[in-house]
């Protein structure tokens, strides 16, 4: 009888660790990546599971289709995806705009020093 609850401890334990070293992670990092993907905008550059690195030029949302993205992975050249086929978001457009806007002078200290 000793042996059977050794026997059921022990793969409860082997199940329990099974899913906190390996499934969990792979869990969370679903998540993540599917809190990323929809959190696509335009002008986001991404990496697709290809390898292909575009930016995001418009969202087509139909309500009986799975959301589609139109990538331009070079001037001129745009591509058709699956929100699926986004590995992850590489940078925002907005973001190197925010910088560029914070290296130029404000208008009111410059005439201030005036």
């Amino acid at each position: 009888m000793a042996v059977m609850w050794s026997v059921i401890f022990y793969t409860v334990l082997a199940v329990a660790a099974f899913y906190f070293i390996l499934l969990q992670p792979v869990l969370k990092q679903q998540k993540e990546r599917k809190k990323a993907v929809a959190s696509l905008r335009i002008g986001d550059e991404v990496l697709t599971t290809g390898g292909i690195i575009a930016e995001v030029v418009d969202v087509v949302s139909l309500p009986d289709r799975p959301t589609e993205l139109i990538l331009e992975i070079a001037p001129g050249v745009r591509v058709r995806a699956l929100t699926e086929a986004i590995e992850r978001r590489l940078s925002t457009l907005e973001t190197v705009e925010e910088e560029a806007d914070a290296l130029q002078p404000n208008d009111e200290a410059v005439g201030q020093r005036a």
